[in-house]
């Protein structure tokens, strides 16, 4: 049976390390979120903006429109 290794045991050198390699960001690398609108940021609102417009490509603008405030509507309810 092979030892299990308790992560927290290390020190923070070894735990840096290993999570390099893994590729995961340790806690305190971690880039801290700055909170603007429900807890996204500014870059994370945008991102998920174009990724709806992104998906209106054959309406003209004014449709665009037009689609995106009805949804609004939809929301609110």
């Amino acid at each position: 049976m092979t030892p299990k290794l308790d992560f927290e045991a290390l020190d923070d050198d070894v735990k840096a390390k290993v999570a390099a390699r893994l590729g995961i960001a340790s806690r305190k690398n971690q880039k801290k979120r700055t909170r603007t609108n429900g807890g996204m940021s500014k870059d994370e609102v945008r991102m998920h903006a174009r990724r709806v417009l992104g998906a209106l490509p054959t309406l003209a603008q004014s449709e665009v429109r037009r689609v995106l405030a009805q949804a609004s509507k939809m929301n609110d309810v």
